[in-house]
C-alpha cells in the first residue's frame, strides 16, 4: 500500500482527519474521527481534496443533505456530495453535521465550479461499498473507503 497523505492517526485527526491511499488499482480514503459527526466532516473533505485544491473552495452556498443513521450512510453521503459535483458543479469546502429527528443533517458550503479558480486534479465517479468498513480503533472511529475513479 502507498501512503500520499503520510500523516499518523493522531496527527490526521487533528490535521486533516483522513490519509489518501492508492492499492493496485484503487484509490482509497482511510478517514478518522473521534465520533460520526468528524467522520462525515473529514469524509467530504477528504473527497474533494482528490478532486480539486479546496483552500481555492470559497464558502458562498449552502446546500442540505438529510441521512439515516446507518454505518453505510457515509457512503451514501460521499455518493450525494458526487451527485451535486456532477448535477450542480457544487464544490463543498466546508461542512456542518448534526442529528435532528434521528437522521443526520449535513450542511454543505461551498461554491459553484469555476474553472479559471478551481483545478480539476482527479475525476471521482463513486464511492463504493468495496472493502467498505468502520471500526473503533482507541478513541477514534475509522472509516475505509475505496472509489471509483
Amino acid at each position: 500500500m502507498v501512503v500520499i497523505h503520510n500523516d499518523d492517526k493522531m496527527a490526521s485527526v487533528y490535521g486533516t482527519g483522513f490519509r489518501i491511499v492508492e492499492h493496485e488499482a484503487d484509490t482509497g480514503l482511510e478517514i478518522y474521527g473521534r465520533n460520526l459527526f468528524e467522520l462525515y466532516n473529514h469524509g467530504g473533505t477528504a473527497l474533494f481534496s482528490l478532486i480539486t485544491d479546496p483552500a481555492t473552495i470559497e464558502l458562498h452556498v449552502t446546500k442540505e443533505i438529510t441521512l439515516d443513521i446507518e454505518e453505510e450512510s457515509l457512503v451514501v453521503f460521499l455518493n450525494e456530495l458526487l451527485y451535486l459535483w456532477d448535477a450542480e458543479k457544487f464544490l463543498p469546502g466546508r461542512f456542518s453535521v448534526s442529528k435532528e429527528r434521528g437522521r443526520l443533517v449535513v450542511h454543505a458550503t461551498g461554491e459553484i465550479f469555476d474553472p479559471g479558480r478551481h483545478p480539476v486534479k482527479k475525476e471521482v465517479k463513486a464511492a463504493t461499498y468495496h472493502k467498505f468498513s468502520i471500526q473503533q480503533q482507541g478513541d477514534l472511529l475509522k472509516a475505509t473507503i475505496f472509489l471509483d475513479i
